[in-house]
């Protein structure tokens, strides 16, 4: 039982890490302004024409043409792809997908 414990022990410090992802993603222009909306309903950081997203996980990146998603490992990256697209539908729609949506509170309203 011992040996099992280091043995996990050596291969968790061993192990090798995965590299961190980036996903390319070309658009059209169509595109291009869908994401551009999305994206600016988040708050991103505006860098000239590029619109930075900074997540707890990754970040999203959107140039003219061009929609770049950086994460930790491709799982995360591809996971935050695959909810920008969902996020591009109705809110109705998002917990069928396992996100969420919150409503800001002000003064006892909901808007």
């Amino acid at each position: 039982m011992d040996d099992e414990s280091s043995s996990s022990w050596f291969s968790r410090l061993f192990k090798p890490r995965e590299k961190p992802a980036l996903l390319e993603q070309k658009l059209s222009r169509e595109a291009y302004e869908g994401y551009w909306r999305l994206l600016m309903k988040a708050r991103p950081e505006v860098n000239g024409s590029k619109l930075i997203l900074r997540l707890p996980n990754g970040t999203v990146e959107l140039e003219d043409g061009v929609l770049r998603v950086r994460a930790d490992n491709r799982k995360t990256a591809e996971k935050i792809l695959r909810n920008l697209h969902h996020y591009g539908g109705p809110p109705s729609l998002w917990p069928a997908y396992g996100l969420s949506y919150s409503l800001r509170r002000r003064k006892g309203t909901a808007f």
